[in-house]
């Protein structure tokens, strides 16, 4: 299960670093689209609906792969598109709501952590979102994606009130399904860590996603940018978090003298 990795002193020259990390979606539906997802040589992460025909054989191959893999939660939408097996809703007890996270966490072996699938509604729920948190910091160690399906998502917040390791979603790689804009949005996410110094993006499995990251990661490479697991991103997050803290303390020390 995750763990935060405790870094020395050498923490502190992560500014000089660029990194994303990109999660892949959706998985477990298609097969072949999902071997050749979980077959690309890069550290992607991978995020498998439970209960689907083909998760575990491709679970089974990403942990051969050494890949890391994460639970795609099925949450209640806005527009109450069906979620598929193991969904979350709003009308559930508590006791229904964990009762179906533990099945589903059950359904990917050797996750690090999970991320809404859908979930407009779902994430904008306070009491469920803190159910959900109680559960992942409780119960199972997990970290927490909030794929921000809805501006007005709470999830994030919730993570960070219950101490669960988080990070949220900068960029949807494959909103819109076409070379051209996924092309844009890879140059978005180019941009956004040249000037941030690093970003979270999400993609889902398209033929079209496929040829573009391809083409794209080793152009990331190239411009130095490193491509990490979602449990290396949020421990490489934290510690800038904490220098960017510390500076301010320090800056408002020298007003008050």
């Amino acid at each position: 299960m995750f763990q935060f990795v405790i870094f020395s002193s050498a923490v502190y020259a992560l500014e000089d670093m660029r990194f994303v990390a990109i999660v892949i979606d959706d998985l477990g539906n298609d097969l072949n689209m999902g071997e050749d997802l979980v077959t690309l040589p890069y550290d992607l992460t991978y995020s498998f609906l439970p209960h689907t025909s083909h998760s575990a054989q491709l679970i089974k191959l990403a942990h051969k792969k050494s890949k890391e893999v994460m639970l795609h939660l099925p949450m209640q939408p806005i527009n109450n598109k069906n979620m598929g097996p193991g969904g979350l809703n709003v009308s559930m007890s508590r006791e229904q709501f964990v009762a179906t996270i533990r099945q589903d966490i059950l359904a990917i072996p050797g996750a690090f952590g999970i991320n809404n699938h859908m979930g407009s509604l779902l994430t904008q729920d306070l009491l469920q979102m803190q159910w959900l948190m109680a559960e992942l910091k409780e119960k199972n160690n997990l970290y927490f994606v909030d794929s921000r399906t809805h501006a007005s998502s709470v999830a994030a917040e919730q993570a960070r009130a219950y101490r669960v390791p988080s990070a949220s979603r900068d960029i949807f790689l494959d909103h819109v399904v076409e070379k051209l804009e996924i092309d844009y949005q890879f140059e978005r996410l180019l941009r956004r860590v040249n000037s941030v110094g690093y970003a979270l993006a999400i993609g889902h499995p398209h033929t079209e996603t496929i040829n573009a990251l391809k083409n794209w990661l080793p152009r990331l490479k190239a411009e130095g940018i490193k491509i990490v697991t979602v449990s290396r991103y949020i421990s490489l997050i934290e510690p800038r978090s904490l220098l960017w803290q510390a500076s301010l303390s320090r800056s408002h020390k020298v007003v008050k003298n």
